[in-house]
């Protein structure tokens, strides 16, 4: 007997619990890497280091296929339509909030420059509070109604939510470009 994937109905909600349970892990991951950074344990930081990034590009990855399996919203109903796009949009910003908490932890690890690690502070606090908010949308979408997810939605679309969003996602190149710069000095001496 086989079964044809493309007559499986898009049930949003049960990949967004998968998101939100791999998102869960990505983070415990990312404070394990804190956690070892913080002991001075390098050989460990870069183990976890690298499964940090992969947690979080296995999490990438389950966004953009989500996203992908994703039919058009008006062949949606309108919770349906309304919950999956916040689960997305919840879960790709808290992706991103984790790469840039990977990558800015790493970094200040390696840097002494005062204007570095000052950027760097403010954008692993920007980061972790757009993670929180990101998953939090993630992990209360599937079991909302319509109305909860109208006012779901409208927190989410706060000018201040998406101010941080903003500032998360205009850290990023900043953030890697003195990741690299920094633990590539680190390597080099």
């Amino acid at each position: 007997m086989t079964f044809d994937l493309q007559q499986r109905p898009f049930n949003w909600r049960e990949k967004t619990v998968q998101l939100a349970s791999e998102l869960e892990r990505a983070h415990a991951t990312m404070e394990e890497l804190g956690a070892a950074l913080d002991r001075g344990d390098e050989l460990s930081a870069r183990d976890i280091a690298r499964s940090a990034h992969d947690a979080v590009g296995s999490v990438g990855y389950a966004v953009k296929a989500m996203h992908s399996e994703q039919p058009p919203a008006e062949q949606l109903d309108k919770p349906d339509a309304i919950g999956s796009t916040l689960a997305i949009g919840g879960s790709g910003v808290a992706t991103i909030a984790l790469d840039v908490m990977v990558s800015a932890m790493l970094a200040l690890a390696a840097t002494d420059d005062g204007a570095d690690t000052d950027f760097l502070i403010g954008a692993c606090l920007d980061a972790e509070n757009a993670y929180e908010v990101g998953a939090a949308v993630v992990a209360a979408a599937p079991s909302r109604d319509v109305p909860a997810m109208l006012d779901l939605r409208r927190a989410y679309d706060t000018e201040g939510s998406v101010a941080l969003r903003k500032r998360v996602l205009k850290a990023r190149p900043r953030v890697r470009e003195i990741q690299e710069r920094v633990t590539g000095e680190a390597r080099a001496s």
